[in-house]
């Protein structure tokens, strides 16, 4: 007996993956539904990646083969596998944008400049070679500041980006940092569609979840964190014509949200000024990238509406596999309305796409 069995405790391991219970028989009837399948509600897609050419090879060059701990490394992507996995899924237009480790992959500015612009030119020429069905998140070398104005600059203006994509840390600095205000500055200025995606945090707990992939539960509470930062540092309002969207339903958020909103006040009632966390909260957009049924979407709902949710794949990191299962559910699930799935799949997507330019 081992030493869990003599003090008397339950070892649960799991069998199975939790995924892979759908049919192939119930995906196919999933995805030809005429009123929720994929011909019915041709998706926008804001929560998805692509790994360029040039960019790859300085992510592997690095030392970044898997990529906060994830044990699948980095995944395989091409415009043209893309494309099948986007007409599998009904989608109509993938925006993409660069996951993790980002582009500021030492601590030399220079190299960083170099990788922004490796990535960007890769996302326009994807856009450029197909387009209605590509567009791309530009993404910014920060914490290089100087760097990072002029890549926003040129990838708005020259390359015709969507919007910026924003690592949750760069180098260990966070985006609720003063150092960043002026790069905020010039995104709210230009009321600029701009998505989060997180990453390992700064510092990892010595001792806690060694060898686990960080994906797993890191990267919502540094998700949390962010956010939590770019409100009570006073960054987004400042900066209130950055339109932000929260990945993976807002992480903890939801959840966390009225106790977060009444505690602040509570410990920090000393006369500085303290933002209005929910209304904070309420003026985001969130991405339903990542497995959201049942539990996550009901919170997310309770906290935001529908008007506010788009629609997120999070492919190729998220496995096709994997992915076919989770479009299937928010395609089919009970927790929305056809109106509601249609406003998430398809039109808040369009719409902020369109309001942005």
């Amino acid at each position: 007996m081992d030493a869990a069995g003599a003090a008397g405790m339950v070892v649960v391991t799991a069998s199975a993956d939790p995924m892979g219970t759908w049919s192939e028989r119930e995906l196919t009837a999933a995805y030809a539904d005429p009123v929720s399948g994929r011909e019915a509600l041709r998706a926008v897609d804001l929560h998805v990646h692509f790994i360029p050419d040039g960019y790859r090879e300085r992510v592997l060059a690095a030392g970044y083969d898997r990529p906060d701990g994830h044990v699948g490394g980095l995944p395989e992507w091409s415009s043209a596998r893309h494309l099948e996995v986007l007409d599998q899924w009904g989608i109509e237009t993938a925006v993409l944008s660069i996951s993790t480790p980002g582009v500021q992959l030492t601590d030399d500015f220079a190299e960083g400049r170099i990788t922004a612009r490796l990535a960007n030119e890769g996302g326009a020429r994807a856009v450029k070679d197909h387009p209605g069905r590509f567009g791309f998140f530009a993404t910014l070398p920060l914490p290089d500041v100087d760097g990072s104005l002029a890549e926003l600059e040129y990838a708005l203006d020259t390359l015709g980006a969507a919007g910026i994509n924003l690592m949750t840390n760069n180098r260990g600095v966070y985006l609720g940092d003063a150092r960043l205000e002026p790069v905020f500055a010039e995104l709210s200025r230009r009321r600029a569609l701009v998505r989060l995606h997180p990453m390992s945090p700064s510092v990892l707990v010595p001792g806690v979840m060694q060898g686990w992939s960080r994906t797993m539960y890191e990267y919502f509470f540094e998700t949390t964190r962010t956010v939590i930062n770019l409100i009570f540092s006073g960054t987004m309002a400042r900066n209130d014509g950055i339109e932000l969207i929260v990945p993976h339903a807002g992480a903890a958020l939801p959840m966390l949200a009225q106790r977060v909103a009444r505690n602040v006040w509570r410990a920090n009632a000393d006369g500085r000024d303290i933002p209005d966390f929910l209304q904070s909260l309420r003026r985001f957009h969130y991405d339903l990238a990542g497995s959201v049924t049942p539990d996550q979407l009901p919170a997310i709902l309770r906290l935001v509406g529908p008007e506010r949710l788009v629609f997120g794949s999070d492919w190729p990191f998220t496995h096709t596999g994997l992915g076919t299962e989770l479009v299937a559910e928010l395609r089919g699930t009970p927790l929305l309305t056809p109106e509601q799935r249609r406003a998430i799949l398809v039109d808040n997507g369009r719409r902020l796409l369109t309001c942005t330019r």
